[in-house]
């Protein structure tokens, strides 16, 4: 076996490798945060969307209300239909009515259970501002908030004069909708894993074929084999034994060509060695 084989280059195959490999894992990583962005967005707008049906209902009783004159805070059983419409979905914490000025009006549930006096529930209260503010200065009927620790939905009341007369806001916890989230990510996740095991077993032996060439032209030029004919290349590709022959058919006229120069050399040297001899005999 020659002396350069192709445990010689296994620092180049291991850098080819591990290159293309990290390029395969950043791609799926980078897949991987978008699908779960993305995730994360379209159960948003499902779990708002269902919630719209609850605030749907609650738009309707008040719109009623509001056609035989009384306002919100004068209709009679609007706390009844909050609590039972935050009964009916237990993701739901709390179910408010705020005026056209963000001020409540009716509302059911306490909200997210935190303590008081503490970095978190300054957190929360952030957060029911700027839902307040993106519900009530947002031009949309319907606004969906993701807060991150929360979700806020929000629909805008509209008098028969078209005029707003407030908004229902409910929120419910992202952890409520994320879990099923979580596992679908978790699940798309082993599936980016075995992608990439595949992709690693199949392009390992990939690289070492695509390779093979330059293994074997290396082993073309190894001091081992030159000279010592084309007999030791017999494992190798056409192509490397056709430059093996080539090298050696280069060598071989190399040392006739030399040959031929010392004789030439000799015979010039000897012939003027004669003639200095002659000259020599003259004088």
């Amino acid at each position: 076996m020659a002396r350069i084989n192709w445990l010689a280059f296994r620092e180049i195959y291991f850098k080819i490798l591990v290159s293309i490999l990290v390029v395969i894992a950043a791609m799926l990583l980078l897949q991987d945060a978008l699908n779960h962005l993305k995730l994360r967005a379209l159960v948003a707008e499902a779990t708002s969307s269902r919630l719209q049906i609850s605030a749907s209902t609650i738009e309707s009783a008040i719109v009623r209300s509001e056609g035989l004159g009384l306002s919100m805070d004068e209709m009679a059983g609007l706390q009844d239909l909050l609590d039972r419409e935050r009964e009916r979905d237990p993701s739901v914490v709390q179910i408010e009515i705020v005026s056209p000025i963000g001020a409540p009006v009716v509302s059911s549930g306490s909200g997210p259970l935190v303590p008081t006096g503490t970095d978190l529930a300054e957190d929360i209260e952030k957060e029911r501002e700027q839902a307040l503010r993106r519900v009530l200065g947002a031009r949309d009927k319907v606004t969906l908030f993701d807060a991150g620790s929360h979700l806020y939905t929000g629909r805008v009341i509209y008098d028969s004069s078209d005029a707003i007369m407030g908004a229902i806001i409910l929120t419910t916890p992202t952890v409520a909708y994320m879990q099923r989230a979580n596992l679908a990510s978790e699940k798309m996740r082993k599936s980016y894993l075995i992608v990439f095991a595949i992709v690693a077993a199949l392009l390992i032996p990939f690289i070492v074929v695509q390779f093979s060439g330059v293994r074997y032209a290396f082993r073309a030029f190894d001091p081992d084999l030159v000279g010592k004919g084309v007999s030791n290349g017999d494992d190798f590709p056409p192509e490397t034994r056709e430059l093996l022959a080539s090298i050696e058919m280069g060598n071989s006229q190399y040392s006739k060509s030399s040959e031929e120069l010392d004789d030439i050399l000799k015979h010039d040297a000897a012939g003027m060695s004669d003639e200095q001899a002659a000259l020599g005999k003259k004088t």
